[in-house]
C-alpha cells in the first residue's frame, strides 16, 4: 500500500520531465491567458485610437525632447497631429484642436516636495555620579 503514493510520485515526476525544465522567464499560464483575454477585450473595444502614450523624455543641452518611434521631438514640432507646448520632467503639454492638455509621462505618480524633517531635541543633561 505504501508503494502507491511512491509510484504517484514518480509518474508526476517523469511527466514533468518530458515537458522539460520551466523557463523562468516566461510568464505562468493563468497569466498568459489573462493577458491574452485583457488585449483581446480592448482591441474588440475599439477604445484605442492609434495614438501612443509618452514614454520617454530625453534632456540634452538644457532642452527637453520627447522619443517616439525611434526620432526626438523638441517644443514646437508636431507630434501625432498635435504642436508640443512644452516639456518637464514629469509631463509634456500638447496642443491639439485649440485646446492644451498635459500628458503625464508616469500616469498616477506625482513629485512632491519632501516632508520637513522632525525637530531634533536637544541632548538632555544628566547629573550622573562620577565616581
Amino acid at each position: 500500500m505504501k508503494t502507491l503514493p511512491l509510484l504517484a510520485l514518480i509518474a508526476a515526476l517523469s511527466a514533468q520531465a518530458q515537458d522539460g525544465p520551466r523557463d523562468p522567464t516566461a510568464l505562468p499560464a493563468p497569466l498568459r491567458s489573462a493577458l491574452a483575454a485583457a488585449q483581446a477585450a480592448s482591441a474588440a473595444s475599439g477604445v484605442d485610437d492609434g495614438r501612443e502614450g509618452i514614454r520617454q523624455l530625453v534632456f540634452a543641452n538644457g532642452r527637453g525632447y520627447v522619443v517616439q518611434h525611434g526620432r526626438r521631438y523638441a517644443v514646437g514640432e508636431l507630434l501625432d497631429g498635435a504642436r508640443i507646448e512644452r516639456i518637464t520632467e514629469q509631463a509634456v503639454w500638447l496642443r491639439e484642436a485649440g485646446q492644451v492638455r498635459r500628458e503625464p509621462l508616469y500616469a498616477g505618480v506625482e513629485k512632491r516636495p519632501p516632508a520637513p524633517a522632525p525637530k531634533a531635541s536637544a541632548p538632555k543633561k544628566t547629573k550622573e555620579k562620577q565616581p
